[in-house]
Order: C-alpha cells, then structure tokens, then sequence
C-alpha cells in the first residue's frame, strides 16, 4: 500500500512532484527488521541552537518539514498543526522548520540562552537509522509521518519512533564521536 504526498519546489525554477511513499504498518518491526538485514544505527546529539517563541491557543503553524531529492530542496505538502496547550512553546529549526512542544516537553528539552528567544538542546544523544526508502507510518501521537529516503528515524525508544528529514538532521545534530553514518 502507498500513500502519495506532493512536494512542493522551493525553487519555483523546478516542478513540484508527487512521491509514493511505502506504507509501513508497523514501525517498531520495520526497524526491527532492517537492522536483523544490517542496516547500521548511530548515536548523535541536537547541538544547534533553536529560536522559539510561545504560541497562542488556536494559532495555526506551517509544520511542513522541508528535505532534499535530487539535489533540489522540497517542502511536504501537508503539514499545519494547531497550539493546543497554553505555554507552548513554537521552535524553529535552522533548516526553517517549525514545530511545536508542549511546555514540560519544551522545559526538557530546552535552555533558554542570553540571548532572547535562542535556545540550546538539553538532553541525551539519539539513536539513528537512515531510511533507505521513502516510507509512511504513524505517529505515537496518531498522525501519519512521512519520511523520505534519506531521513533519520529516531529509535531511541521503540514506542515512540519519529522521523527527521535530511535537511534538519544535517543542520541540527552532531554525530558523537566514533560514529558514521552510511547513506
């Protein structure tokens, strides 16, 4: 089964395309699977700074990851979510990402620096897993997740895989030491 998803041009020089992405109804044993085939995983860290500000309640935010096929750079076709919670917090990513995090969310995994409105990632290194075709599945949180080939799950917890594209991974993690990563 496929679900299609058209990517927008950020660069009005080229097309926008549709892609096929193979539906993956279990994600858990997807991953399970490609690494009994040896697919290799990897350890890195979010290092980059982020901008954030609060968001209103019932304020709509562009969520539409952005990733690159061919050379050339895309934005998801599909992506708006809502601030449902007050004092959530609405992050931007270097890649020009938004997404947004709940307060306790945002307190975990978040320091505010000197300067207004930057802040550093706290926390714990990841583990990875490029993926190797474009692919679709659901969110813990039950909403469908594209990640496109190249993208990087996030297995750290089983329960709660999660992709992110190529651009933001690029531009926001750092392998730890020791570590490479096969494309």
């Amino acid at each position: 089964m496929e679900k299609s998803l058209n990517l927008i041009s950020q660069d009005k020089s080229y097309p926008d395309i549709i892609v096929g992405f193979k539906v993956v109804e279990d994600i858990k044993a997807y991953v399970q699977q490609k690494i009994a085939e040896g697919a290799k995983t990897f350890t890195s860290k979010k290092t980059v700074l982020v901008k954030a500000v609060e968001g209103e309640v019932g304020q709509e935010v562009d969520t539409r990851p952005r990733c690159s096929r061919d050379g050339k750079i895309y934005a998801f076709d599909e992506t708006k979510s809502v601030v449902k919670v007050a004092g959530s917090m609405i992050v931007k990513n270097p890649d020009g990402e938004n997404y947004i995090v709940k307060p306790n969310d945002f307190a975990n995994k978040y320091a505010p620096t000197a300067q207004p409105g930057v802040y550093e990632p706290l926390g714990a290194p990841i583990t990875g897993l490029r993926v190797e075709e474009d692919i679709c599945f659901t969110a813990p949180w039950g909403s469908d997740i594209f990640a496109p080939k190249g993208a990087v799950l996030n297995i750290t917890n089983l329960d709660n895989i999660y992709s992110i594209t190529d651009m933001a991974f690029a531009k926001t993690y750092t392998l730890e030491q020791g570590t490479t990563v096969r494309k």
